[in-house]
């Protein structure tokens, strides 16, 4: 055996601690901390263990809706990225995801979500990795994952402040002590580019594991620039290391340091979909300023014709650690504790996307997100009469931003009265800290009903500055820069809670029934008090108000045939007060201005079904449902003038469906054959808000088909795959009108590497 020296400073760290803690090295848990996340039953339906309530539960006794995606339905469907997610989940839809987008995210459950770029703004859909809120500071690299959970409702109780309309909570894999292994996966998209990722798991001695994973993965040509003949190039490149130390039965510490970058070149901004061939004041022609650059512009178009630098870049860091004690009195006793960075920049974006006058340059030096944050919590046992889990949470978070954004008016006009160049220069910063005491109890009854209660106590604190200089640059001279500075700040408390009932009919059937209290923090309008100055001088920005769910849900969760067959279904009702939301428009020199601002009231219902089957040993299928209704802005609510009362909200479908299926054959010396595939159907969703029928895309269905052969030995596989067999050129978003065109020009499609017909295939390797 080797000795500690040889084994290095983590050995080194680990025998110690074991000489502390009780010499009694029995082999530990696989995944230390995080059980592991599936179970295979020999014929029928994999149990799946999930942490939805902090604790390690059969998601089938779960009171939540819940939709679970294991590694394996991760690998098989594609997910490369957090917005492929929606592939895998009904009720989740994914807005814009690029780097500059605001930190209050672009993820939406049930109809609700949050499309917000102030910097103060938080997601209503939060994304925890590890037991770790990501915050401002999500990377979006989905590396080595075991399981995603889908969490639907507002889990503030458990999860706090950014989860009014529900959490993906991740798990990535843990080490395996005892295990020395690991594998390689290459692939080639054919002109969408290529990828490479590995992972490797090396136990350290009989007490602790490193697990090592890594990616490099390359896309082209989602959007093509004609005038420099180059295709958009996006590089993503990310590492995680984790380790776990298990001396004892008792204890676990998993310490996890992650990296990843993202830069993307050559065309990074939207590309024009329609374009009108005058826009209302009649100073542009919008369609044959395209033609004129070489752009032939329609829905399926991703090209655009920028003079200008093209080049957006982000860097994540993250370290966090937990401990995981038990006690003797059975109670588990855990703390996590981490520290989050993402920076953003410097980008530069054209925004107009085409050459010709009222060009409007975007720079944006720095886009930068700090967050600490901290849980301690203690859980009861599993199976008691009285279970518990109480808990302290703590997070400060800085985020600073400065954007330059230079409009280019018409050279030929005379110079005064038009200006050659008008640079506005903003900084922002806000800095968002919360304190929470929380608990969640169920109480048991009798043998089959219990008793759910959950409380959570909130204290937020936010403040933000913004500092504004603008400067008007006229042929012959330059007038004074104008410098107007607002400033804001808030303090919170807040109860959310659950109380709820469980019954348990048999082993293969319980019901469940919760009234949920959600929460989430206000921030700072900073941009109407400066956008509404006519002189320059100090304002007050002005308090967007916590927005605050209330849902009932009641569902059920059925197996049949021996586990061959679960059906979960739930019904739901929200009423969201104050829901944040944001109002962009096109200002007098060109450019788009967000206001942050509060709907007083929505609502979304519907109901929501997940059901997974394995009718034969060698097929499984898998399918979610959500028909969600209303989640409509109220009568009379005017955004950019238009009234788009009894519209529905962003990124929120009426009915979508997913459906996936796998089918094995067993070949000649014992080789594997698997034939899968997977569909989405999706109705009309609504991009941007305008009553025009051109901020929607139409109702659509997206076919993947893929087609794996494995080695008897497990120890390889080469895949083949067809995603998007259709060609459906699905936005990821929609603005409008079109940057420096001007109002009446047009509308303009984000786009992805989902957005189009990709043939690739893949080769793992294990070792």
């Amino acid at each position: 055996m080797r000795t500690p020296s040889a084994l290095g400073p983590l050995t080194v760290l680990s025998m110690s601690l074991a000489a502390i803690w009780n010499p009694a090295y029995a082999q530990a848990d696989a995944s230390g901390a995080s059980p592991p996340a599936v179970k295979k039953a020999e014929q029928g339906i994999e149990t799946v263990v999930v942490t939805a309530q902090k604790r390690s539960q059969n998601v089938k006794d779960v009171p939540v809706a819940i939709t679970v995606v294991n590694a394996a339905q991760l690998e098989k469907a594609g997910v490369k990225e957090i917005g492929d997610l929606a592939k895998t989940a009904a009720a989740l839809e994914f807005g814009d995801q690029s780097s500059t987008s605001g930190p209050g995210g672009s993820a939406s459950i049930r109809g609700i979500g949050t499309a917000v770029m102030t910097i103060s703004a938080e997601s209503s859909v939060g994304v925890v990795v590890d037991g770790v809120p990501q915050g401002a500071t999500a990377s979006g690299l989905m590396l080595d994952l075991a399981r995603v959970e889908v969490l639907r409702g507002p889990q503030g109780t458990l999860f706090g402040k950014n989860a009014s309309a529900g959490v993906l909570n991740m798990a990535t894999q843990a080490p395996i002590i005892g295990d020395r292994g690991g594998n390689v996966s290459l692939e080639y998209k054919g002109k969408y580019g290529a990828a490479v990722r590995a992972t490797a798991n090396a136990p350290l001695n009989d007490i602790s594991a490193l697990r090592v994973s890594a990616i490099a993965e390359r896309t082209e040509g989602v959007l093509h620039n004609v005038h420099t003949g180059k295709d958009s190039v996006t590089d993503n490149a990310g590492m995680r290391l984790r380790y776990l130390l298990k001396p004892n039965s008792d204890l676990a510490v998993n310490l996890i340091a992650e990296a990843s970058n993202t830069r993307s070149e050559h065309a990074v901004f939207f590309a024009p979909a329609i374009a009108n061939a005058v826009n209302t004041a009649g100073n542009h022609r919008p369609a044959a300023e395209f033609a004129a650059c070489g752009v032939t512009v329609s829905r399926t178009n991703n090209q655009v014709c920028s003079d200008g630098l093209e080049l957006t870049r982000a860097k994540v860091r993250g370290l966090s650690g937990q401990v995981d004690w038990s006690l003797a009195n059975g109670n588990t006793l855990t703390s996590i504790t981490a520290y989050r960075t993402r920076k953003v920049g410097p980008n530069n974006v054209t925004i107009d996307m085409s050459e010709g006058y009222d060009k409007v340059r975007n720079l944006n030096p720095y886009q930068d997100a700090k967050q600490f944050s901290q849980e301690l919590r203690i859980a009861s046992p599993a199976k008691q009469q009285f279970e518990y889990v109480f808990g302290l949470f703590y997070a400060d978070s800085k985020n600073d931003k400065q954007t330059v954004t230079t409009i280019l008016p018409n050279p030929v006009l005379p110079s005064p009265p038009v200006p050659r160049s008008i640079a506005t220069t903003t900084t922002e910063h806000a800095d968002v800290s919360t304190k929470a005491l929380f608990g969640q109890t169920t109480f048991r009854l009798s043998d089959a009903t219990s008793l759910i209660a959950g409380l959570r106590y909130t204290s937020d604190s936010v403040e933000s500055d913004y500092h504004e200089s603008s400067l008007v640059s006229f042929a012959s001279f330059a007038a004074p820069a104008t410098i107007k500075t607002a400033r804001g700040n808030a303090s919170e408390t807040n109860f959310s809670g659950k109380l709820g009932l469980q019954h348990v009919i048999s082993r293969d059937a319980n019901v469940y029934a919760t009234l949920s209290r959600g929460y989430k923090g206000p921030q700072i309008d900073n941009d109407s008090p400066v956008s509404a100055a006519t002189v320059a001088g100090n304002y007050a920005g002005k308090l967007v108000k916590p927005e605050i769910p209330t849902s009932v849900e009641v569902g059920t969760k059925l197996s049949f045939l021996e586990r061959r067959l679960d059906l979960d279904l739930a019904a739901f009702h929200t009423k969201i007060k104050d829901f944040q939301e944001q109002n962009c428009t096109l200002t007098a020199v060109g450019a788009l201005s967000c206001i942050p601002l509060n709907v007083p009231e929505v609502t979304s219902k519907g109901i929501e079904a997940d059901i997974r089957a394995r009718p034969l040993p060698q097929l499984q299928m898998g399918m979610s449902l959500a028909v969600i209704l209303d989640t409509a802005y109220p009568a009379g609510f005017i955004f950019d003038s238009s009234n788009v009362g009894g519209q529905r909200l962003l990124y929120s479908p009426k009915n979508k469906a997913t459906f996936s299926a796998d089918y094995s054959w067993d070949l000649p010396g014992d080789y594997e054959l698997r034939l899968g595939g997977d569909m989405v159907y999706k109705s009309r969703v609504r991009y941007c808000n305008s009553t025009d029928i051109n901020c929607s895309f139409r109702g659509h269905t997206i076919p993947s088909l893929r087609l794996s052969l494995r080695s008897p030995d497990d120890k390889w596989s080469l895949n083949l795959y067809g995603r998007n067999l259709n060609d459906t050129r699905v936005p990821n978003a929609i603005i409008y009108p079109l940057p420096g065109k001007g109002a009446g020009s047009g509308f303009a499609y984000g786009l992805g590497e989902n957005s189009f017909r990709r043939v690739g295939v893949s080769f793992d390797y294990r070792f």
